[in-house]
């Protein structure tokens, strides 16, 4: 039996504009920003990646309709409505990595997957954040550019089944730092069993020595030519994308080969840092550092000054 739709407020609250209006421009603007975080949210769920390359899927983009049914007063209000995705994408292929997923998806919303995308980010809790990824981060980002004032509040409830979230300008800067909390894209080199998703042509998983992770063929012509690895060890080419705690999330795959033993030297993930992390870690090592205990019985009779300026210089 279907659930019945879900209905949603969006208030815009301390704005410049009228009670109960909302110029054309915005409303576009924001009903754009909705429906590509909620997209963005989805994929991540269903295919551990929020931006997925290719065609589009028509049956997902059904399923992340969300209807403007009215505006009313009391500052402005936005109502709408959506269909819980047990309605229309029931019994889809949901990411391997997180089967608890399947459980959970058919209940949500296009508009709760929306809101859950900025609780996770603002959770400091969180700190494997495993529904976000910097495309989807970048997304949130993006909807800033909404708010006219620093006073405007974007305020979206849904009679308390969802919990609520509320929007201003100033809580970007909190994503914002997030988003440079992720390190940069890189080439890596991945060695490991190579094994195919069913009900996907672009995905497979690398089973290394530390366990499984991603890959996404960035290019169809690479479908033909995996197959004959399947089940067998490899060793694969490609872009990692990472988390802000710098671990993979996974291999844009470009190149994959024949396992040879050196290649046993790849079987562990790659872990990445950004520069800030690099120089924090640099930092923190040098401050650990007892430099009595360096320069004790080594000054001023046993080295020359010379010497004594390069000892300190390396602490």
């Amino acid at each position: 039996m279907k659930t019945d739709k879900v209905t949603y407020d969006i208030k815009l609250d301390k704005s410049d504009q009228p009670n109960g209006t909302i110029d054309f421009d915005r409303l576009a603007f924001l009903a754009d920003k909705i429906s590509k975080i909620a997209k963005g949210a989805l994929q991540i769920r269903i295919g551990g990646i929020s931006h997925k390359k290719g065609k589009a899927v028509k049956h997902l983009d059904k399923a992340l309709q969300i209807r403007l049914t009215g505006i009313k007063e009391g500052s402005t209000v936005l109502n709408c409505e959506t269909q819980p995705f047990a309605n229309t994408i029931a019994g889809i292929q949901i990411d391997a990595f997180r089967p608890e997923v399947a459980l959970e998806l058919p209940k949500q919303t296009p508009m709760s997957l929306f809101m859950l995308a900025f609780t996770e980010a603002f959770d400091d809790t969180d700190e494997e954040k495993p529904f976000l990824d910097k495309p989807l981060i970048k997304d949130l980002i993006d909807l800033k550019s909404f708010f006219k004032n620093d006073n405007e509040e974007l305020i979206i409830s849904n009679n308390n089944v969802t919990p609520t979230i509320t929007l201003k300008k100033k809580d970007f800067s909190k994503i914002k730092q997030l988003e440079e909390s992720y390190p940069e894209p890189q080439n890596i080199v991945v060695n490991g069993k190579v094994d195919v998703l069913q009900h996907t042509k672009s995905r497979v998983t690398i089973n290394t020595e530390q366990g499984a992770i991603i890959g996404i063929l960035k290019d169809a012509s690479l479908n033909a030519e995996i197959k004959q690895y399947w089940g067998t060890d490899a060793t694969v080419y490609g872009i990692g994308h990472y988390k802000s705690n710098g671990r993979l999330n996974y291999i844009e795959i470009e190149r994959i080969y024949q396992s040879t033993p050196e290649d046993k030297y790849f079987s562990k993930i790659p872990f990445a840092e950004t520069t800030e992390q690099q120089i924090l870690k640099q930092t923190t090592s040098k401050s650990n550092k007892n430099w009595m205990r360096e320069i004790a019985g080594k000054w001023p009779n046993d080295v020359s000054d010379e010497e004594f300026d390069n000892l300190l210089n390396n602490l």
